[in-house]
């Protein structure tokens, strides 16, 4: 089976990016499968990272001329590399002749249903964030007119050209997707497994991800110089980066915990941070599923954290391996925060069933999932 995968690039590793190289691994592990990503740029190699893997570079270059030129010439700049982008990929794909087309890419996403392909392959839309993603990371009238406008074009337009749809959660698909047929359900697996188990006993709570409006730091900041105040020995790690660090750090030396909020910046080695820790934090204003959050839970991390829109209450189950907690209420939000720092017992309790909950989205259970989905819309469409 000829599998694709279009995504942006490779060269930033972020959930998307970990989440897609660790599936296409898995299936060109499978006999007769044979697996792309077609990136549209690649200015770094991630070569390392994919093993029987072929990567094409469509090199596209969108970021080439940024910041030369105003405003019309960048729209004109961008307008011209769209199209030859569209004209690259269906070139591309037409010289492979897929079984399968994946689109995880946030411009090819609305290329791969518009080109002519002569395999009349199957077309799978993936997608990695809450449908309504775009309305809550909106922080301007500008943001939110132009998110409405992005919905419009994507989920009432685009969209219903592909085969199939693949959301995370059983929550997203019975909320935002509920009338549609076209939907169904296969979890992000753990690209990872851990062969270490957190001891829970570092002073250390941690959490992951680009420093953005979205993952809503700012809160947690917030959050931790409550915590503080009752337990001053405890550290917050924040690892990633982004652009709203300097403003981050600017709270920090507000609120006065310097030496007690740490922006530790990006890292590739996830699980090794978080077998440091004790706890993990979510404050994010949406997510899709949170592969963070999962990690967490494979090193046994108990988390806590905003019961947000999207999937999150789908991985974190409230009480038993983690609490939920209803968005912006910090007040709340720190009080369980304590109560892990205070409860030893229930800390160790509650990353114990975290790490059992874990190992449903093993890679192996995962990749028969998408095999299966595969086969039946193949037999579906080519009648084979």
């Amino acid at each position: 089976m000829k599998i694709v995968y279009c995504i942006n690039d490779v060269y930033t590793i972020g959930g998307v990016e970990m989440v897609t190289i660790a599936k296409a691994n898995a299936l060109a592990e499978i006999p007769d499968n044979h697996v792309w990503i077609v990136v549209a740029d690649n200015r770094y190699s991630a070569m390392s990272r994919l093993k029987k893997v072929s990567v094409i570079d469509l090199a596209v270059h969108y970021y080439q001329n940024d910041g030369k030129g105003g405003y019309v010439s960048a729209l004109i700049d961008f307008w011209k590399k769209s199209r030859f982008h569209c004209q690259r990929l269906e070139q591309m794909l037409n010289d492979i002749n897929p079984d399968v087309v994946i689109s995880d890419g946030r411009l090819s996403r609305y290329m791969v249903t518009n080109i002519k392909l002569k395999s009349n392959p199957v077309l799978i839309r993936e997608l990695h964030s809450a449908r309504d993603f775009r309305l809550h990371n909106a922080t301007s009238r500008y943001s939110y007119w132009a998110a409405c406008i992005g919905d419009v074009i994507d989920y009432h337009w685009k969209i219903k050209r592909y085969d199939k749809i693949v959301v995370l959660t059983e929550a997203e698909k019975s909320g935002s997707w509920k009338k549609w047929d076209k939907v169904t359900v296969i979890p992000n697996p753990l690209p990872h497994k851990s062969s270490h188990r957190s001891p829970l006993t570092e002073k250390v709570a941690i959490t992951v991800g680009r420093l953005a409006h979205i993952k809503n730091f700012v809160s947690l900041i917030s959050i931790w110089a409550k915590v503080n105040q009752s337990h001053p020995d405890w550290k917050l790690q924040i690892w990633g980066e982004g652009e709203e660090r300097f403003k981050l750090e600017a709270q920090i030396v507000r609120l006065g915990l310097e030496g007690k909020v740490f922006l530790m910046g990006y890292t590739a080695e996830v699980q090794e941070k978080m077998n440091d820790a004790s706890i993990f934090l979510l404050t994010s204003i949406s997510e899709g599923f949170s592969l963070a959050t999962l990690e967490a839970m494979s090193v046994g991390l108990p988390s806590v954290a905003y019961n947000c829109p999207g999937g999150i209450g789908y991985v974190v189950k409230d009480g038993e391996t983690g609490f939920l907690v209803p968005m912006n209420d910090e007040d709340a939000f720190a009080e369980n925060v304590c109560t892990l720092i205070e409860n030893e017992e229930l800390r160790n309790a509650m990353g114990k069933a975290a790490l059992d909950e874990s190992k449903q989205y093993s890679m192996e259970e995962i990749t028969q999932r998408w095999m299966t989905l595969f086969q039946e819309l193949l037999v579906k469409k080519r009648g084979i």
